[in-house]
């Protein structure tokens, strides 16, 4: 997997990842109105996402900055069925 970081107006960039085709999932940590930006501008292509609808975080608190949240949130899981035999 990659991750990118990048700088810049939240909400500007936020917008334009959120509706690119090429980027797979977008977290967003920022106010109300750009959680709702995120989630339907990629609505159109399934992208998933992790938005804290304006919720304050405290980074520097391991419950919330380093919690089990981020490990559910970065990881997917997906089944398969392989058919075999007769």
């Amino acid at each position: 997997g990659v991750i990118n970081i990048v700088t810049g107006d939240r909400n500007t960039l936020t917008k334009t990842l959120s509706e690119h085709a090429g980027v797979d999932a977008v977290w967003y940590h920022g106010d109300k109105s750009g959680s709702k930006m995120v989630e339907e501008a990629s609505a159109h292509n399934m992208k998933r996402t992790w938005c804290n609808n304006g919720l304050a975080l405290d980074w520097f608190d391991d419950n919330q900055g380093a919690s089990d949240e981020f490990l559910r949130q970065a990881t997917q899981i997906k089944n398969i069925w392989v058919p075999y035999g007769e």
